[in-house]
């Protein structure tokens, strides 16, 4: 599974970013070999940049939200079909 590691120190760090509340809201920048925290950002977008910056364009990093609890996401596949015609190839 991709970015296994990475998420396994983030279940395991999150109790401490969550006990200081300045932290809940950030994103938490997790990489390296082995990975580890390597900071907590404001903004998603901070977040991302640092990890390229950090680490690369080819190495595995997780920028990941500090929040108590996440929201699942739903998705459905029960579309309704789209007024626009779609161009035919």
């Amino acid at each position: 599974m991709a970015l296994e590691r990475e998420m396994e120190v983030f279940r395991r760090e999150l109790p401490a970013l969550l006990a200081d509340p300045t932290n809940i809201g950030r994103t938490v920048l997790i990489g390296g070999d082995p990975p580890a925290v390597a900071g907590v950002n404001l903004a998603e977008e901070d977040a991302l940049a640092a990890g390229y910056e950090r680490f690369g364009l080819w190495a595995a990093f997780l920028v990941k939200q500090i929040v108590p609890n996440e929201a699942p996401k739903y998705f459905s596949r029960n579309l309704r079909r789209s007024t626009v015609a779609l161009a035919s190839s």
